[in-house]
């Protein structure tokens, strides 16, 4: 929740630097992501669950307060180390969810854990416009940071974890995660796929709130209302999942995710009106909840135990790396077309991949289970 209300603080309080600015500020979070990952998942791999967590969220408190009362250039200073904080503590939450949840029930719990992430996003948009709006960005990013104390109480509570490897060949390891990507066409296929969505939601999050403000006229209540109209699909689409199980393979739902998600995307960008677009925003999310909710199982069923962190972080890493150059372009020609043509366009582009890319990870997918009677990697 403290998250969506940093999100929105910042992009508010960038927003009159130009799409530039805004650009900028996500790229440096993915940037820290790309360039410290071999790293990060590395010690995700070779560390206890719960001190690790801990560690991590305390350093995270603290460079948020510090956000809080800074200003660029500081600010990007301070977001990038608040992101590799959060490449650490990202592979070891996944990893630990996968060490401990039985594979049958993964994409179930998956969906369960995503409802609880919905009702972030859900209360942190609402609430991070209002506050915004009423009392600035400086209060929002201050109470953001009372979430990662939060975060830390939870950590301590954990009465399972995984533990600290033994194995000292793991230091020397840091492109593990990244060769097993490369190296298996289930997993190569999984990352161009949310590569290329993560290029599409870059061009959104910094096109987004020029979209709302200056084409349809809105306000920053507007843009809080559209990103919560995200998190209720995705609240009310995982609690659906949890329930539910689907009959479909793993591989055929994460392609149909996709396409959902870039048909909203696509609504989004012809949206005539705020109310348009947060419809188009509700379908967008039950195609990013679907996305997680059955890339994740796929990820984790063709991946070791000892190399999860790795494969995770070096997987955040790619999909960030996407939504860098995302960030980048956007801003640029953001400058130059309309806001809501730049995301039209990217809509379409994230279709082609998504029925490419589906279909290779579901064939490749389908041939490994029918050869091995089980995907997972040795």
């Amino acid at each position: 929740m403290g998250d969506e209300l940093a999100l929105i603080a910042l992009l508010f309080r960038l927003k009159d630097s130009g799409p530039g600015a805004v650009s900028l500020l996500l790229a440096t979070f993915a940037a820290s992501r790309i360039a410290l990952a071999p790293i990060t998942g590395l010690i995700a791999d070779r560390f206890p669950t719960r001190l690790l967590i801990i560690t991590t969220s305390i350093l995270q408190f603290f460079t948020a307060l510090a956000i809080a009362h800074s200003e660029p250039p500081l600010i990007y200073l301070l977001v990038l180390l608040l992101a590799a904080c959060s490449s650490v503590v990202g592979p070891a939450w996944q990893s630990f969810i996968a060490h401990v949840v039985a594979p049958d029930e993964l994409s179930r719990t998956y969906a369960f854990i995503q409802s609880f992430r919905s009702f972030a996003i859900v209360g942190g948009a609402g609430v991070g416009g209002f506050i915004v709006d009423r009392l600035g960005p400086t209060t929002a990013i201050t109470i953001n940071s009372l979430t990662f104390v939060v975060v830390a109480f939870l950590a301590a509570s954990l009465r399972r974890q995984r533990a600290m490897s033994d194995d000292r060949r793991g230091f020397l390891e840091f492109g593990r995660g990244f060769i097993s990507l490369i190296t298996r066409p289930v997993l190569r296929w999984s990352l161009v796929l949310l590569a290329s969505f993560n290029m599409s939601a870059g061009v959104v999050e910094v096109l987004g709130v020029f979209v709302v403000t200056e084409r349809l006229g809105g306000t920053a209540a507007d843009y809080g209302l559209i990103l919560a109209a995200l998190g209720i699909s995705m609240l009310l689409a995982s609690l659906v999942l949890s329930r539910v199980r689907i009959r479909l393979a793993e591989s055929s739902s994460l392609m149909a995710s996709a396409l959902t998600s870039s048909v909203g995307m696509l609504a989004y960008g012809l949206s005539p009106s705020v109310p348009v677009a947060v419809l188009a925003f509700f379908v967008n999310g039950i195609g990013l909840t679907g996305l997680h909710v059955f890339g994740t199982p796929i990820l984790v069923r063709h991946t070791a135990e000892v190399e999860r962190g790795r494969v995770f972080a070096a997987s955040s890493s790619v999909t960030m790396g996407g939504m860098l150059i995302a960030t980048g372009v956007a801003g640029a020609i953001g400058t130059i077309f309309p806001p809501q043509d730049v995301v039209v366009a990217a809509a379409l582009i994230s279709a082609l991949f998504a029925v490419i890319s589906g279909t290779m990870i579901r064939n490749h997918d389908a041939s490994t289970v029918r050869g091995t009677g089980t995907a997972t990697a040795s």
